[in-house]
């Protein structure tokens, strides 16, 4: 797989943008039998109509969504009020690609029509295709409904992808493909042929201020009771949330949850908000009964130490694919509550990345309300999670 990624700050000047990111690119890349671009952009701007104008220039599919508080990551580091055009071409390489209407009533009706549509555009190149990766941007709704219902559909290959974000107003994300974009829609990305992904998840881990327990009471991404009482006698033991506190999105706390319904590796929650006269916590994503939960403390310096942890880690992965195999190749997703807790550091992960990841490897990222990643792979077949406050890592 050839990649190559290009930078902009032009964000006003559609044509321009459109001019600056494609020239780079075809600087940078010899162009394959098959190619598609995708597209990191931020929430105030036409980006629908950036994703047309460079899907016109370059002859492909161009598919996308946008970053949370103007963030975005490349082999150079951290980039803010940015956009980066990331273009994969390759000889044998296959991509499939669709966007869905409005997914608020029926997702997972919607998602199923999507991921068809883009699959269909796959066997229509070639009637074998089978996919080895699935890449989803997905508006804020629905978000645990999307991974369990496209992991069905693919067969348990492995999905990577995020949740479009925007400046914290949660209303002006935008998913697009080929000048289609809203902020109620879902787009996939279908890759087939000789590609061998491989991931990598960092939860962000603090100090533990307070023990794990049982959650004992759940609906969806409400935490009702947890020990048998309600939810809310539990946090308020955390330090500084008391009966003044409002919402939780905003202080440094997520929570840690085992997946022991798949493979046993724990997955992070974010706590969104309370209900004081129901004693229930809201989360941004399901917590189950049965799930032990525990609040941790964590700083700037959690966040940095982890993405250098992960990235280290899916270094010694890359390093450890024999057979020839080269990974041109990598895409990050890394939550935009990391991005709040680094405060003054707000470079960090990207430091790490330009420090570490290798110019041979084509990289790019964003910061997303929600991470898509599978927590482990094997013989192509993933346990595929929604993740909050994760750094994650995909490369091919």
């Amino acid at each position: 797989m050839k990649s190559a990624t290009a930078i902009s700050y032009e964000l006003d000047d559609i044509a321009a943008a459109a001019k600056e990111l494609t020239a780079q690119i075809r600087d940078k890349l010899t162009f394959g039998k098959h190619t598609v671009a995708i597209l990191h952009g931020q929430p105030d701007m036409e980006i629908g109509e950036l994703s047309a104008a460079i899907s016109r220039e370059l002859g492909c599919h161009v598919i996308g969504g946008t970053t949370a508080a103007g963030a975005m990551l490349s082999n150079e580091g951290y980039h803010e009020l940015s956009l980066i055009l990331h273009v994969l071409s390759d000889d044998d390489c296959l991509f499939g690609a669709a966007i869905s209407g409005s997914v608020s009533d029926k997702p997972a009706l919607d998602i199923k029509d999507t991921y068809q549509k883009a699959y269909g555009e796959l066997k229509n190149q070639d009637a074998a295709a089978e996919p080895k990766l699935v890449i989803c941007v997905a508006p804020l709704t629905a978000a645990d409904v999307l991974v369990e219902t496209v992991s069905e559909l693919c067969g348990n290959i492995p999905v990577f992808g995020y949740i479009a974000g925007d400046d914290f107003e949660f209303s002006k994300q935008q998913v697009f493909f080929d000048g289609e974009a809203g902020g109620d829609r879902m787009a996939i990305l279908l890759l087939s042929g000789d590609i061998r992904p491989i991931f990598q998840t960092a939860n962000l881990a603090g100090k533990k201020s307070l023990e794990k327990k049982l959650v004992t009471k759940a609906r969806n991404n409400i935490i009702c009771e947890i020990e048998g009482k309600p939810a809310y006698e539990y946090i308020k033991e955390f330090p500084f949330i008391n009966d003044e506190t409002t919402v939780l999105f905003n202080y440094q706390f997520f929570v840690e949850m085992p997946n022991d319904d798949n493979d046993g590796i724990p997955v992070s929650r974010a706590l969104s908000a309370y209900d004081k006269e129901t004693g229930e916590i809201t989360c941004f994503a399901n917590v189950p009964e049965g799930a032990y939960i525990g609040l941790l403390y964590c700083v700037g310096a959690d966040v940095s130490n982890t993405a250098e942890a992960g990235l280290k880690d899916f270094l010694a992965k890359a390093n450890a694919a024999g057979d020839g195999y080269e990974y041109s190749t990598a895409l990050v997703v890394t939550c935009s509550l990391r991005n709040m807790f680094l405060a003054d550091m707000k470079a960090a992960e990207g430091d790490h990345i330009k420090d570490l990841i290798p110019q041979s490897i084509a990289l790019s990222g964003l910061h997303g309300f929600g991470e898509i990643a599978p927590t482990s792979v094997s013989d192509n077949k993933a346990v595929n999670r929604f993740h909050n406050a994760t750094f994650t890592i995909c490369a091919f």
